[in-house]
């Protein structure tokens, strides 16, 4: 069975709902899931890169699921990247550590995801999703894909609502589908 990688990294993980639902689901819906979570392994942003590197070494397939944050991945997420995705180990002439890694981004938003699809917030999900293909295919990695689900804005009161609740079962299953 491949060995399935979920790295996730909320800055605001204490009030995360629908992120911490996806991860919650995630990890039912696949077998033996290893979960990095960022934010409680690195609250101070200090990352542990070979910790990190042999986490990725050890995957076949890595999920990233991360909110949306300034269109893009939370700092965290985003800082994981550019100290762990170094030269010379997942890129260049001599990088070819990730060379065939699958790897699938799970991006969510609280803007609805028809204001994402019909460019009304100025980029699409699909100009979202571009970035992170290119960085994985960059590294020489075996890109899935991306799911992007909006409508997930975090109200305050801590409950997700049906919609929102149906929104991240299909956001799992897409993952989870893509992945097999």
């Amino acid at each position: 069975m491949a060995k399935v990688l979920l790295v996730t990294g909320h800055s605001y993980q204490d009030y995360s709902v629908a992120n911490k639902e996806i991860v919650k689901e995630l990890t039912a819906a696949i077998p033996d899931v290893e979960v990095d979570n960022l934010a409680a392994l690195y609250p101070d942003f200090k990352i542990d890169v070979e910790a990190e590197q042999q986490k990725l070494l050890a995957a076949d397939t890595i999920i990233v699921q991360a909110p949306l944050f300034w269109y893009s991945m939370p700092a965290l997420v985003m800082r994981w990247w550019e100290e762990v995705f170094t030269h010379g180990w997942a890129y260049g002439s001599t990088g070819t550590a990730l060379k065939g890694k699958r790897i699938v981004f799970g991006i969510t938003a609280g803007g609805p995801t028809e204001a994402y699809a019909n460019n009304v917030m100025g980029i699409t999900d699909q100009d979202i999703l571009n970035r992170f293909r290119v960085s994985a295919t960059f590294c020489n990695m075996e890109y899935l894909g991306g799911k992007f689900t909006g409508g997930l804005l975090n109200d305050g009161s801590g409950v997700l609502t049906d919609e929102a609740r149906k929104a991240i079962r299909e956001h799992v299953a897409w993952i989870a589908d893509t992945i097999k």
